[in-house]
């Protein structure tokens, strides 16, 4: 450099487009600063009703889902009834199998000689008992009936 032309600093040169757009930056970031503070209450408000709806709707649903629970399990109730139920005559009918012929061979072992009497009397026997399980097993089918048509639907 010569002695004539001293260093002059930018700022006394005057326009510059760096301080322009850095300006032009600072306002700009300044303005969405201003922007979202006046409109943070507005945005909280707005998160709070979001809120409250989905709170809103999450009881609807947990008191639709309780509902569809109860109507499950009272399926489940009557489903568990009508097996206990077949079950039971289930047992029923062995339980009369096993007596009939245990009684036929208490009655051919006391009295081989009889076996043809004992057999007759044990086909009456089990014929008795064949009707009397026609009987039972259509009032298990009117109860499975009636438990299924009154409390099985789901609404």
């Amino acid at each position: 450099m010569n002695a004539s032309t001293a260093a002059v600093p930018v700022a006394v040169h005057g326009f510059t487009w760096t301080a322009a757009l850095m300006g032009i930056a600072n306002i700009m970031l300044g303005g969405i600063g201003v922007t979202m503070m006046r409109n943070l209450p507005v945005f909280r408000k707005l998160a709070n009703e979001r809120e409250a709806n989905l709170l809103t709707e999450r009881a609807s649903e947990m008191g639709k889902m309780r509902e569809a629970y109860e109507r499950l399990e009272a399926r489940l109730n009557i489903k568990d009834a009508v097996h206990e139920a077949e079950r039971a005559y289930d047992r029923h009918r062995i339980n009369n199998l096993s007596a009939t012929l245990n009684a036929f061979f208490m009655m051919v072992r006391a009295h081989p000689d009889d076996a043809g009497t004992a057999a007759q009397m044990m086909k009456e026997e089990r014929e008795r008992q064949v009707e009397e399980e026609k009987r039972e097993a259509l009032a298990l089918q009117q109860l499975i009936a009636d438990l299924t048509t009154e409390k099985g639907k789901p609404e």
